[in-house]
């Protein structure tokens, strides 16, 4: 995305109940972004805990593969919070 193609909403002076389509780094309130967070870690925790406590060789790779997957959502909810990549224009 190109400068131009930024959004222009002024989010100091007005809350937007709808998501801004070109960027989305301030569309949502960032303690919505650490609930999220917190609870990708905690679930993310139980699935790996579980996957320790069986012992089919596959299905313990499958729910590590699973808990990895919300270790990576939770560091996406936290990398909102200082604009990460992820949430705005590429540079």
């Amino acid at each position: 995305m190109k400068k131009n193609d930024y959004s222009k909403r002024d989010y100091n002076k007005k809350f937007y109940w709808s998501g801004d389509k070109k960027d989305l780094r301030k569309s949502f309130p960032k303690w919505t972004m650490i609930a999220w967070a917190l609870i990708d870690l905690l679930v993310g925790a139980i699935i790996f805990w579980y996957s320790r406590t069986i012992e089919n060789l596959y299905l313990i790779i499958l729910l590590r593969v699973i808990a990895g997957v919300f270790f990576t959502m939770s560091y996406y909810h936290l990398s909102y919070l200082w604009g990460g990549r992820f949430w705005g224009a590429n540079k």
